[in-house]
């Protein structure tokens, strides 16, 4: 499998038997890192109504022009506020330099619907963040990472160190 898997790798072998629709490495490795993720919280999170693949609605939103969306994870029973968690499978080490901040950009810019609409419509407080499988092994491209994303109030979160067996 692409992106340095080993051949007898769990997700190696997932991609060789699921790939029947002929889908890019990359997409069948962030499905299968979203699935175990969305398992994780939907098993192990203590507070909250965790819902994966959850459905959001936009109608009520004047600017928006997509009817609905989906988000990854949709956490709600919280209060007086909802969480909205966005899964990539994104491995920074293999991303150029030049393309960091755009796929940034564009990650957080995929929940900022979300967040309007939880708080035009349904005047909820919003937290958010993405969750990544790992940190990028150069300390200053974290610091880059998690410094532009803190900007617009989406923290990243590095599934390594947050996953139920860590805690």
């Amino acid at each position: 499998m692409g992106g340095g898997e080993p051949r007898g790798s769990p997700l190696s072998r997932l991609g060789r038997q699921t790939n029947q629709m002929n889908e890019p490495e990359q997409l069948i490795r962030g499905k299968f890192f979203q699935k175990i993720v969305q398992q994780d919280f939907s098993e192990n999170s203590k507070d909250g109504n965790v819902t994966p693949e959850a459905f959001i609605c936009f109608e009520g939103l004047r600017k928006n022009q997509k009817k609905s969306g989906r988000a990854d994870i949709l956490i709600t029973e919280l209060g007086e506020f909802v969480t909205i968690l966005e899964i990539k499978a994104t491995d920074w080490d293999k991303i150029k330099s030049q393309n960091i901040k755009k796929n940034l950009w564009r990650h957080q810019h995929q929940l900022l619907r979300y967040v309007e609409k939880y708080i035009e419509v349904d005047n909820m407080n919003v937290c958010l963040g993405i969750i990544y499988p790992h940190p990028p092994q150069k300390k200053e491209l974290r610091d880059v990472i998690e410094s532009y994303l803190d900007h617009y109030g989406t923290p990243a979160y590095w599934y390594s160190e947050i996953k139920t067996e860590n805690i």
